[in-house]
């Protein structure tokens, strides 16, 4: 096991005290003089099982036998399992991986993944219908994640533990066949191996070889001019062009910026990408309470909250007021960003409000015509269009704040009441 990458770092081992966990710190532990690795312990207790508490006990006890300081942690993942509905196994790995994220006291923390969960890995998210992306499986060094036993075979392991004389505690859940990973090694592998010896091996080298590929794929997908803002990332159409491949990463991408870590289903990226062929404004759900949308020069993602299906609306004034979480700054001071009116054509009744249906609206330099078709016309992005907001007499719209005011409420050479109108 090669550890001179970790030369002079500081390397959190995390031990559960199974056998791979306590081979990789016993390794570690005799080779961290010569690469000068400093060393701790750090142990997370899922509270899932009745040994939970003991097996960290175990591990604190092996700490203190190699001389090294140990951190120790305690999460309730049954709980965190049902507030979420997930499974106890994905609870623990979200709640485990979130002390080691937050933890700050060593450079790396080494996990005892080992080949054989490499391959199960690989062979998982084959089966849920991945992409290169998950057939790469995992990486020896992922940021401050290290995992030096990747290459070594769970045989090995259990070998160099027998040599040594080395203790270790057996966690029995992972002889519990309902769970898929269990499913996969207890009974799925062994069958795999009948038909070839060198099955995980091979599924490994398979993962590797494929890397190079998703490579390539992964630099075109940094090359693309994504637009990230405010909650929202636009796919510009140069994306598609560039083929499913390069797509399907910068939609990962999209998704990671949005905070959103979780695999989406083939089916729902599927359907992004179908939306390139549609006409702009058409939209489709994702998981997450993401929404896509057809803009006029790509596809945006963006998080999305279903409104209430009553209108809203403020009585409007001449001065600034309030609507929702934005100040609509009317005033005679005439902002650099506003719009100006005649505040003398507007009529009396007019109130602050989004749009809804039947409006209309007379454009700038004359013509009324729905306000829906206006609004296309200027290249308002469909995601947009609900969040403008208007002054308007019951369907009659004068002005659509930050884009353009009725040529009914235009200042002229007899305007003696001009405002200007922005929204803050």
């Amino acid at each position: 096991m090669d550890t001179s990458y970790l030369f002079g770092k500081k390397v959190a081992v995390a031990v559960s005290g199974g056998v791979d966990s306590v081979v990789l710190l016993d390794n570690l532990a005799k080779n961290a003089q010569k690469d000068e690795i400093e060393l701790c312990v750090i142990n997370v207790d899922h509270n899932i099982r009745a040994e939970s508490a003991s097996d960290s006990l175990f591990v604190k006890n092996l700490a203190k036998k190699y001389g090294l300081e140990f951190f120790g942690f305690s999460v309730n993942a049954l709980e965190y399992a049902k507030q979420h509905k997930l499974s106890e196994e994905t609870a623990a790995r979200i709640l485990r991986y979130k002390v080691f994220d937050e933890f700050k006291d060593a450079d790396y923390i080494a996990l005892a993944h080992h080949m054989s969960d490499q391959a199960e890995t690989i062979l998982m998210h084959i089966l849920r219908g991945s992409g290169a992306k998950g057939a790469v499986g995992m990486k020896q060094m992922s940021g401050r994640y290290v995992r030096p036993l990747l290459d070594v075979s769970k045989e090995e392991i259990l070998q160099y533990a027998s040599e040594n004389n080395i203790e270790y505690v057996v966690d029995q859940t992972n002889f519990d066949n309902d769970k898929t990973r269990n499913y996969l090694r207890n009974e799925i592998f062994p069958l795999l191996k009948k038909v070839n010896s060198r099955v995980t091996e091979n599924i490994c080298r398979f993962g590797k070889n494929i890397s190079g590929d998703q490579q390539v794929l992964d630099d075109l997908a940094d090359e693309q001019n994504l637009d990230f803002g405010d909650g929202f990332v636009q796919l510009p159409d140069s994306v598609a062009d560039e083929g499913f491949g390069v797509f399907l990463r910068c939609v990962f991408k999209a998704m990671a910026y949005l905070g959103i870590h979780t695999d989406i289903e083939s089916k729902h990226v599927n359907d992004v990408f179908a939306l390139y062929d549609k006409q702009s404004g058409c939209k489709i759900d994702l998981p997450y309470n993401l929404r896509a949308y057809r803009d006029y020069e790509g596809v945006t993602i963006m998080h999305w909250m279903e409104k209430e299906k009553l209108v809203h609306h403020v009585d409007f004034a001449l001065e600034p007021t309030m609507f929702g979480d934005k100040m609509i700054e009317i005033t005679n001071a005439l902002p650099e960003d506003g719009l100006y009116f005649d505040g003398d054509k507007l009529p009396e009744g007019c109130v602050l409000r989004h749009r809804q249906n039947g409006d209309v609206f007379t454009k700038f330099g004359g013509g009324t015509k729905k306000l829906k078709e206006f609004l296309i016309d200027k290249k308002i992005p469909a995601r947009e269009r609900d969040d403008l907001v208007l002054v308007a007499k019951d369907n009659e719209v004068f002005i659509v704040c930050g884009v353009e005011i009725s040529d009914k409420i235009k200042v002229d050479k007899n305007s003696q009441n001009i405002f200007g109108i922005a929204v803050r």
